[in-house]
């Protein structure tokens, strides 16, 4: 656990959200946002890239934006201010979250990071980067059935 403390004394916590363009990561964000970190915090966004992804395929493929609806994001995010747009007009969801961020904790230092899975799975590579950034708190959406969904 990293024990970082800021120029006041105050303890420095390392948040990472799993970062990607679906409706479970937006409300992972809003809840790291709303009850996990502080503005002396620092907020590490992870994108965990999977090179051989059928969404990765075929949105290169149709140069279309990924399925996850970005705008869906933002909206859920309360963002919908100015969206970086990637060079096929696609808005890139990083961006979107990071202007999220810097809205609801303006002071708070946020980070984002890239990775690809390199041959591991998706939940290795997010220990290995969360143990090598020094990570105390990880937050990750999860999807919800129908059922359990009606069961709360």
């Amino acid at each position: 656990m990293a024990n970082n403390n800021n120029r006041n004394g105050t303890q420095v916590r390392k948040v990472m959200v799993v970062a990607d363009p679906t409706r479970e990561s937006a409300g992972a964000l809003q809840y790291a946002l709303s009850h996990a970190v502080l503005e002396q915090d620092e907020l590490i966004l992870l994108h965990v890239e999977n090179p051989s992804s059928w969404r990765n395929t075929i949105s290169t493929f149709l140069k279309m934006p990924s399925l996850g609806s970005s705008t869906t994001a933002s909206l859920d995010l309360g963002g919908g201010g100015a969206a970086a747009a990637t060079g096929e007009g696609e808005v890139d969801f990083l961006e979107e979250m990071k202007h999220a961020c810097r809205v609801s904790q303006p002071k708070m230092k946020v980070r984002v990071l890239r990775v690809d899975m390199d041959g591991k799975d998706r939940a290795s590579t997010i220990l290995l980067y969360s143990s090598n950034e020094g990570v105390d708190v990880i937050v990750i959406g999860q999807k919800r059935s129908f059922s359990s969904a009606l069961l709360g």
